[in-house]
């Protein structure tokens, strides 16, 4: 039995001995912040068509899309890029037909006083541009052509990438310094570079597609005479950051 305990003891010392112990190491997290000013514009509104019939409704929409975007192009010199992935068509009734207390839609007959007195068609439609100083005047010359619920949507970067590279080398420069300062506090050297991960990364690819397919989706050009009224917007920088975190060895 003792022999037993004897082999066991010694399989044990063996085992922790054959382990090598982690190399002495600082971990930082470096922090990167780029403010660009932004190169691209997104605007959104909504076209409305009414008629008595689904047909006259739909033909509304379709002619207002026509001149609204032809007016357009022609105010941004066909650097433009129109989005409109959403068409409906709904029956209108007087509003006492609609609902009931309980805000449901209630079922109505097809004649007398609940009958069908129209039609309304509605296409969200939005609008991506590099043109940035034209923005707030281009919201003016949409509502002049029809438009609705015109709204200046986001300010961005058609190449998010290049200021997110900027950012990761500011972030690099950062985790260095803390890992500099906290070597030399201790007493110690900082040694090489041993691990870098990225804490927070998401990845936006839809500006590379936007740039990629901006003039062949521009509508066809339509001088507006007279001019629109000019609205001057001017847009906050767009704020780039990363955060890393990092290991150094020290050096003994």
């Amino acid at each position: 039995m003792r022999g037993l305990v004897f082999r066991v003891l010694v399989g044990m010392a063996a085992s922790a001995g054959a382990q090598t112990p982690s190399r002495p190491q600082i971990m930082v997290s470096g922090t990167g912040v780029v403010q660009t000013l932004p190169d691209r514009v997104e605007v959104g509104f909504t076209i409305v068509g009414e008629g008595k019939t689904s047909d006259q409704a739909a033909a509304k929409v379709r002619d207002l899309a026509k001149d609204i975007g032809s007016g357009v192009s022609g105010y941004l010199g066909g650097k433009l890029q129109w989005h409109a992935s959403q068409f409906s068509i709904r029956p209108v009734r007087p509003t006492k037909c609609q609902k009931d207390e309980s805000d449901m839609v209630v079922p109505t007959p097809p004649v007398g006083s609940c009958a069908i007195q129209g039609y309304a068609a509605t296409m969200p439609v939005s609008i991506e541009t590099s043109e940035i100083d034209k923005a707030g005047t281009m919201v003016s010359l949409i509502g002049r052509l029809g438009g609705q619920d015109i709204n200046v949507g986001a300010f961005g970067l058609r190449d998010p990438a290049a200021a997110r590279r900027k950012a990761m080398q500011a972030a690099l420069v950062n985790a260095r310094d803390q890992a500099r300062l906290i070597a030399e506090g201790s007493g110690a050297k900082l040694g090489a570079l041993l691990r870098v991960q990225d804490a927070d990364y998401v990845g936006d690819d839809r500006a590379t597609a936007w740039d990629r397919n901006s003039a062949s989706m521009a509508p066809p050009a339509m001088v507006v005479t007279p001019p629109p009224i000019a609205v001057t917007l001017t847009p906050e920088p767009v704020e780039t950051s990363v955060r890393l975190m990092v290991a150094y060895a020290i050096d003994q």
